[in-house]
This record gives structure tokens, C-alpha cells and sequence, in this order.
């Protein structure tokens, strides 16, 4: 079954990487995700991806939106096909817990509607860059991940049943590393996180308590979910590999999908 919202909703918060007030509305629609402020619009898709430093921005000529990918996997984890997302306030989407568990609640709050939706057949499609690799093939809605940090993070892998998706990917938050944070705001981000909306590692370990003991693992999980989201399609019924990617490469895969899918409609 797939839906869209019964209802508009409406959340605020601060961006994870400007620091800013953000105002989103999600609103009922007939086909398709798209974001739209001012009479401007655009799909969720990976054409208009304008950056992956350090998270998904998608945008046009007429304005941007940062930090999709959380609230692109609520909505694939929902499997809500059509809403649209107006931007009141703000250029990014914002953080909440820094998970996708607050987008999940809002999205189940605003109630849901059948809305008839043909998934197509999933592609078999590897994507990699250097050690970095991402694929797709069809199957039973399982996640491989793969991580390696240096200590005290290390090694994490392990393989997700995504069909408990809310209980298993949803609650993981982003990451970082306590010695990055000056550097990055030094940069322009991480200017909204903090110990709410992040896991914080350290020199020792965790700086601030795990929800899972792979955490880091499973948000990457999550964030290839919502980046493979902006293929332009809902996918069931897949397998999906993530050995050590991020952002770049989850929207090429997700781009990869549209085409091969497009070869065969």
C-alpha cells in the first residue's frame, strides 16, 4: 500500500548545518514529491541535486533547500508517493533529532491516504568510487552497510531487515566527530548541531549516549534510503548494498536507477 497525507502539517526547527529557523508545510497531493515556496517548484529528484558536501541540497533558480535526506527517508519509509512540501521559512530542512524519527511521527500525525501507485521492477546496478560502493538488486527489502572510521569509531557492519525500518534505521541520528566541529563551522556547517540532534564521538568513545551500538551504521542506512528516494520512484522489494558511501554516491545510484527504469517503461 502506498499513500499520501489526509492532511497538511506543519514543523519547525533549526537547520543542522546554518543554524537557522525552518518552517516546512507537507501538504496532500495527487503525484509525486516536490518541494515548492513562492510559486516556485521543483520534483525531489536527483536532476536537481546542486550539492553532497556533507548532505543532499536540491534546488533551481529560484531557491534551495539543504539536509532533504531525513526527511526524503520518512517519507520513502512511510511509503508516502505523493506530497507536497512547501518552504515557508528558511533553506533547509530542519534537524530535529538529527534522525528521521520526528518526520515519521509528523508524516503518521497528518494521517494517510491509499493512493494507487504501480512500483516499477527494481535494476540490478552497482555504482562505486574508489572503496566507496552502492548497489541495488532485487530482493526482500534488506540493507548491507559497511563503515570504517578511524578509532575510536572503527569497523561497523551488518545487514538491516527493512521492513522493520521504524523500529531498526528510523531513530539513528546523524554523526560527527568532536575534533571535526571547528573546522566544519569554520566551513559554514554544523553551525545548528549540537548534542540533541547528534551523536558526538571523541577521543574516548561516545561523547553522548548511542541509541544503537552501531548507530553511525545504521544512519548511513538511512540516508542512503532517502537519497536513493530522489530516483524519482517508491522502490519495494529490493536489496540494497552501502559499503562506506555518502552522499555523491547514493544520488548517483539514485540516478543510475531513473535511467535504467526509464529504459524499460
Amino acid at each position: 500500500m502506498t499513500y499520501t497525507l489526509k492532511n497538511t502539517v506543519e514543523i519547525e526547527g533549526i537547520g543542522l548545518h546554518n543554524g537557522e529557523k525552518s518552517r516546512l508545510r507537507l501538504h496532500p497531493a495527487e503525484q509525486g514529491i516536490t518541494f515548492y515556496r513562492s510559486g516556485s517548484r521543483f520534483p525531489a529528484h536527483w536532476r536537481f541535486v546542486k550539492s553532497t558536501l556533507r548532505s543532499t541540497l536540491l534546488g533551481n533558480e529560484e531557491f534551495q533547500i539543504n539536509t532533504v535526506e531525513h526527511l526524503m527517508s520518512a517519507l520513502w519509509g512511510a511509503a508516502v508517493v505523493a506530497c507536497d512540501i512547501e518552504v515557508m521559512e528558511g533553506s533547509e530542512v530542519p534537524a530535529l533529532d538529527g534522525s528521521a524519527k520526528k518526520f515519521y511521527e509528523l508524516i503518521q500525525s497528518a494521517g494517510l491516504q491509499p493512493l494507487a501507485y504501480s512500483a516499477p521492477l527494481v535494476p540490478t546496478l552497482t555504482v562505486q568510487h574508489e572503496e566507496k560502493v552502492m548497489a541495488i538488486q532485487p530482493g526482500n527489502q534488506t540493507a548491507f552497510g559497511y563503515i570504517h572510521f578511524p578509532p575510536p569509531l572503527g569497523v561497523e557492519a551488518g545487514i538491516f531487515d527493512l521492513r522493520l525500518y521504524t523500529q531498526e534505521i528510523m531513530p539513528a541520528r546523524t554523526f560527527g566527530f568532536l575534533h571535526e566541529v571547528e573546522a566544519l563551522r569554520a566551513a559554514g556547517l554544523a553551525q545548528g548541531a549540537d548534542l540533541d540532534n547528534a551523536l558526538v564521538i571523541d577521543e574516548q568513545g561516545w561523547h553522548n549516549a548511542p541509541r544503537f551500538p552501531d548507530e553511525p551504521l545504521r544512519h548511513k542506512i538511512l540516508d542512503a534510503l532517502g537519497d536513493l528516494y530522489l530516483c524519482g520512484y517508491y522502490l519495494r522489494d529490493f536489496h540494497l548494498t552501502a559499503l562506506k558511501q555518502g552522499h555523491t554516491l547514493g544520488v548517483e545510484l539514485a540516478k543510475q536507477v531513473d535511467l535504467a527504469i526509464a529504459t524499460y517503461k
